[in-house]
């Protein structure tokens, strides 16, 4: 318990120490007075509607209660209470008490309790016990009201207000939602018929929605080619009942492109789960060419206002052939693809008429690669001939696919697969190079190409520096760890670190979203009430691996020792007699840029030496180590 703020002493230092007993029995305020619920938070999807729980709205290390009362607020649409009692035992349970106040409307229980003789009560304990009835899925705060001292309060016997910090509460039953796909429907609009004046349809759909009770989103297009006459609500949302839905088209952004945005909630009813058609746009072809179509924007809201996580797909829309020989995937970058392992690219085409023979050259980087095997696959049920050189010193493939009759594809199909083996940490550029497409008449076909890049990834972090400002504490000190931690990995990293005096841990934070290269210092506190004096702590932090992290000796880190004395001993021998009520009397009502100052005899570390460091010391007079 924390020293107070004031004490009585008589003037003679010998009676300081041998009045101790004093010091301890009639306090007249503590410092630190904690009110706070227990527990602290309640995350527990299990909690189903019409279970029950019980929060304890808690006092600690308080001097003098006389008089409380506790209102704690919660959200009438998660939760209703059904209780509110003073639990048998509890130290302040005062005979005064008047009904408790439950307002399942508003949202909020209150309870309070009196003493009549005028003796305050000291000590830690439960004041209230509020028992909760789930009424639904979500979040509720579990708050004490503000501000302190009007509904919430606790007073000493001459009804003075009790400083305390306030510590709220939390619950939630809430289950996140498996991920939604959002995605333009068709994903893929090519049809060389779609010349200038004609329209076609996409709509946005959804597949796997859970309780989608709300969405809004925006596209984009280029309005050189396309451009948006209509825009019609989906069904989806109107099972759940009435909806309104609304959108608005902009033009010219940045003098290219159009935009709709458009937005859609139920007013009455539920949200609607499963799949189906959001909304329906009606697009206008000014032009040929070819554009995505992208979604972006993108909201989902269930019935209890949460985010519902999601994956957006684009569309894409041609209305001219240039036929695409592809890498797919575009862009291997995999943690799990260490030496050893293997992974395969495919060669694709796509959007080609009349094609009979295709020819191309794959080039790779033979440090991280080796080439392993390549697999045929019949197009459009025709198995080509073929001639195939490969060589693995120089990293290339060559191919000729000679089909027995001619190709026409408006979609993507595989020509072949090309199995890898990692042989190292590295990249490679995947570049498809000497590529020739002849139609049925040997006449070269115009035709574009996507390259591929493969990149081996590592991950891995790591404790760089532990640093504490002091070498010795006294117990009861807050002591900062800071703690540096780095990403020496090539891909954005979320990790624990923790920190521990010897074996024991002090504390976990987690580093969320550390870039490539990046450092960040993390603060810990290390409470050392409870911790043994007369010890040296070695303190040390971890971060946690990360997946497939591979080099682990960074991971930890010592660094130096901390000794914690007893509260007083000023000058670190072990023990609290009067050489150290003495060493604080010298610098009696000094602050730091006094000449008399001396930093060890400042105990409560205030940055001045009064009655309070005294009292310190006089507390643990006569104990010692042995």
């Amino acid at each position: 318990m924390r020293i107070k703020t004031a004490m009585i002493v008589v003037v003679w230092l010998a009676a300081i120490i041998f009045s101790s007993s004093m010091l301890i029995t009639k306090p007249v305020r503590a410092q630190g007075t904690t009110l706070w619920i227990n527990p602290p938070s309640i995350i527990d999807p299990s909690k189903d509607i019409c279970t029950t729980f019980i929060v304890n709205a808690t006092v600690s290390d308080v001097v003098s209660l006389w008089n409380w009362q506790v209102r704690v607020i919660f959200n009438p649409s998660v939760l209703e209470c059904t209780r509110v009692f003073v639990p048998p035992g509890s130290p302040f349970d005062f005979p005064v008490k008047p009904a408790p106040i439950i307002d399942n409307a508003t949202g909020y229980a209150q309870l309070g309790a009196s003493k009549i003789e005028a003796i305050g009560v000291s000590g830690s304990g439960v004041l209230a016990c509020i028992e909760f009835h789930v009424k639904g899925r979500g979040v509720s705060y579990l708050n004490y009201s503000r501000p302190y001292g009007e509904d919430t309060f606790l007073n000493d016997p001459d009804m003075v207000l009790i400083p305390a910090n306030l510590e709220d509460g939390y619950f939630s039953n809430w289950v996140a939602a498996p991920p939604a796909k959002l995605y333009v429907n068709p994903p893929r609009v090519v049809d060389p018929t779609l010349t200038p004046c004609h329209e076609f349809n996409v709509n946005i759909s959804i597949i796997n929605a859970t309780d989608l009770y709300a969405w809004q989103l925006s596209i984009w297009f280029p309005i050189d080619l396309l451009n948006v006459t209509n825009v019609a609500e989906g069904p989806f949302l109107q099972s759940g009942g009435a909806t309104h839905f609304e959108y608005s088209i902009l033009y010219t952004i940045n003098g290219t492109h159009g935009g709709v945005v458009m937005s859609c909630e139920i007013t009455s009813g539920v949200g609607v789960s499963g799949n189906g058609d959001l909304a329906t746009i009606t697009f206008h072809v000014e032009n040929l060419g070819e554009s995505a179509i992208p979604i972006f924007d993108d909201v989902l809201q269930d019935s209890m206002a949460h985010t519902l996580p999601h994956n957006t797909f684009n569309g894409y829309f041609s209305n001219v052939l240039l036929a695409k020989l592809s890498v797919v995937p575009p862009e291997i970058i995999d943690p799990t693809l260490v030496p050893c392992t293997q992974f395969d690219i495919n060669i694709t085409l796509d959007d080609v008429e009349n094609m009979k023979s295709c020819q191309f050259n794959l080039t790779y980087n033979t440090a991280p690669l080796g080439f392993v095997g390549i697999t045929l696959f019949k197009a459009l049920n025709q198995t080509p001939s073929t001639s195939i050189i490969q060589d693995e010193d120089a990293g290339f493939i060559w191919i000729k696919l000679t089909y027995p009759n001619p190709i026409t594809t408006y979609e993507s199909i595989p020509l072949v697969r090309i199995t890898f083996h990692v042989d190292t940490y590295g990249v490679s550029p995947l570049n498809l190079t000497d590529t020739i497409l002849k139609d049925s008449l040997g006449q070269p076909i115009v035709h574009e190409v996507q390259h591929g890049f493969f990149a081996s990834v590592i991950r891995n972090v790591a404790v760089l520096n532990i640093e504490v400002p002091y070498d010795w504490v006294y117990q009861g000190w807050l002591v900062d760890i800071n703690v540096t931690v780095k990403n020496k990995g090539d891909l954005p990293e979320t990790f624990d670190v923790k920190a521990f005096y010897d074996t024991t841990l002090v504390g976990t934070i987690t580093v969320e979203n550390l870039l490539p290269n990046d450092t960040t210092t993390i603060t810990f506190v290390w409470n050392t009430k409870t911790v043994p004096t007369c010890h040296n702590y070695t303190i040390s932090a971890e971060a946690a691996p990360v997946p497939y992290e591979t080099d682990l000796s960074d991971n930890t880190l010592p660094d130096g020792t901390i000794k914690v004395r007893l509260m007083g001993d000023v000058n670190g021998d072990g023990k609290v007699d009067m050489v150290d009520i003495g060493l604080i009397c010298l610098a009696f009502g000094s602050g730091t840029m006094h000449p008399r100052w001396n930093p060890d005899a400042d105990l409560n570390q205030d940055n001045r030496i009064d009655m309070k460091d005294i009292g310190y010391s006089a507390l643990n007079y006569g104990k010692s180590c042995t």
